[in-house]
């Protein structure tokens, strides 16, 4: 069975910093501080064998069992080849800290002279097995060790137990990191990792064995999660079986069904050899941590609502005409300032802006709105008379307006087909200090804009006056031979 959590896209907003930076430490503990770990246990293992060690301990390991009743593992050993009990003895002795314990104390063996011959070949193994990173740090069963209780949840038996867990590390992450914050949010991996570690050490005291990776953690990320959303439906990725889809449900039901499903297979797949003692312990940890935090008011509640606040239809643009309608100028103002910051470029709330201020008969504030509405290019000839009628405000209060921009707004003008309004610009005093060829130019595209349109007359007219006020021109040598050949006019 798989669960996963898909709810949200990472973004640049909501970038999980922490949560991507446990995954480089777990990646970078990987491929480089234990990338020559295979080896070494090689290594270590012929040194085991050659050096006659396993020939003294393999028997001590057999009284170790017979002592402390472990009577699966004894009835593994003997159930072995007698050529592969050796590297049996060899894996068990790498993490089984009781074993360890009864060797150091001697009383595993019989002959004082064989303790003794025991101790050298010890010290030296145990120099090369101090070697092995994943050694040094792996967490051992019936072993209580703050570090290696930390420290093993940064470790991975392959590449697939890796990508595995960092699936999960970043698709989680990302959901927790967001609604706890960065600080919350790695005292939780690190709780949970105790977590884990303390309830697989719980279930299997007195056995020999290890635990490593990130899955204990993680596990206390997937309780936190569903503490922290709680009710609000969140959308993940299930599959079970040969059935798989996305779906919609509340977070908090996906507790039982993880917690469930570790519980079951710790009860009835304990051959698989995987953690499922440490992935309850930190569901279980990371559950009461994101209930504290809800408890103690740490959640972010703007993120976990974010996608209630985003279905949620926004009026008030609807709000805002309705005040207009009603002469509520200030009102409307209000919701349209906040739109206008939202969507700087929407022409339709500029000029809704204008009307109020208008409206409302401010003078200084509709100067401001005009020059706003001048500032967007139009996006048919209705908007661009509006355009032209705010211009004429500003012309008429002593309002400069840029010629750069009076430049754009002719040829905005002209693109969407107000004409008149582009001949009024183009023939005002403010248009007169361009350079007689930008004039020529101008007063000859306008004519050719009537000449898309159907309109010869007009197109004559625009071209005659092209001729008679700017003759030197090249321009002119366009309109005659236009006049001539197109509208068939002498000149």
């Amino acid at each position: 069975m798989l669960i996963l959590p898909l709810h949200r896209p990472f973004t640049r907003a909501n970038f999980p910093f922490v949560t991507v930076l446990l995954a480089l430490a777990n990646v970078f503990v990987f491929f480089a501080l234990q990338s020559g770990d295979g080896a070494k246990l090689k290594a270590l293992y012929r040194q085991y064998l050659d050096s006659g060690l396993a020939a003294i301990e393999a028997p001590a390991y057999r009284r170790h069992l017979e002592r402390s009743g472990q009577r699966e593992a004894l009835a593994a050993l003997d159930a072995a080849p007698e050529r592969e009990r050796a590297g049996l003895v060899a894996s068990r002795s790498l993490t089984d800290v009781t074993f360890a314990r009864a060797l150091a104390g001697g009383e595993l063996f019989d002959d004082p002279a064989q303790f003794e011959r025991w101790k050298p070949l010890r010290a030296q193994y145990e120099d090369q097995r101090d070697g092995v990173f994943t050694l040094r740090h792996i967490m051992r069963s019936s072993e209580i060790d703050p570090w290696r209780m930390l420290s093993a949840a940064f470790l991975h038996g392959d590449a697939m137990h890796l990508l595995g867990n960092m699936i999960f590390l970043l698709a989680l992450g990302l959901l927790v990191e967001g609604a706890v914050g960065a600080g919350l949010f790695a005292l939780l991996y690190a709780l949970g990792a105790y977590g884990s570690a303390a309830l697989s050490l719980w279930w299997r005291w007195g056995e020999a064995g290890g635990g490593l990776g990130a899955s204990g953690a993680i596990a206390a990320l997937m309780g936190a999660f569903c503490l922290v959303w709680g009710l609000r439906p969140v959308r993940f990725f299930y599959w079970i079986g040969v059935v798989f889809d996305y779906v919609r449900a509340p977070a908090i039901w996906l507790f039982p069904a993880w917690l469930g499903w570790e519980v079951f297979n710790l009860l009835t797949r304990s051959d698989l050899n995987i953690g499922f003692d440490a992935h309850a312990g930190g569901l279980l940890t990371g559950a009461l941590v994101g209930a504290a935090y809800v408890a103690m008011g740490r959640v972010r509640s703007g993120f976990v609502d974010e996608d209630a606040t985003a279905a949620a239809p926004d009026t008030r643009w609807e709000r805002a005409q309705q005040h207009l309608g009603r002469m509520q100028s200030s009102e409307a103002e209000a919701l349209l300032a906040e739109l206008v910051q939202e969507q700087p470029q929407r022409f339709d709330l500029r000029l809704a802006r204008y009307r109020a201020a208008r409206n409302a008969g401010r003078r200084d504030a509709l100067a401001q709105r005009s020059v706003e509405l001048l500032a967007l290019d139009p996006d048919d000839a209705a908007q661009a008379r509006v355009q032209a009628e705010a211009l004429a405000g500003l012309d008429e209060a002593g309002i400069a307006t840029e010629p750069a921009r009076r430049q754009a707004l002719l040829r905005a003008w002209t693109r969407v087909g107000a004409l008149d309004a582009a001949e009024t610009l183009l023939d005002g005093a403010a248009m007169a200090a361009l350079p007689p060829e930008r004039l020529a130019q101008a007063w000859l595209e306008l004519a050719l804009a009537h000449r898309d349109r159907g309109q010869p007359a007009e197109q004559a007219k625009r071209l005659r006056l092209v001729l008679e006020r700017y003759p030197e021109q090249p321009q002119a040598l366009k309109a005659r031979f236009l006049l001539e050949h197109e509208l068939h006019e002498p000149t």
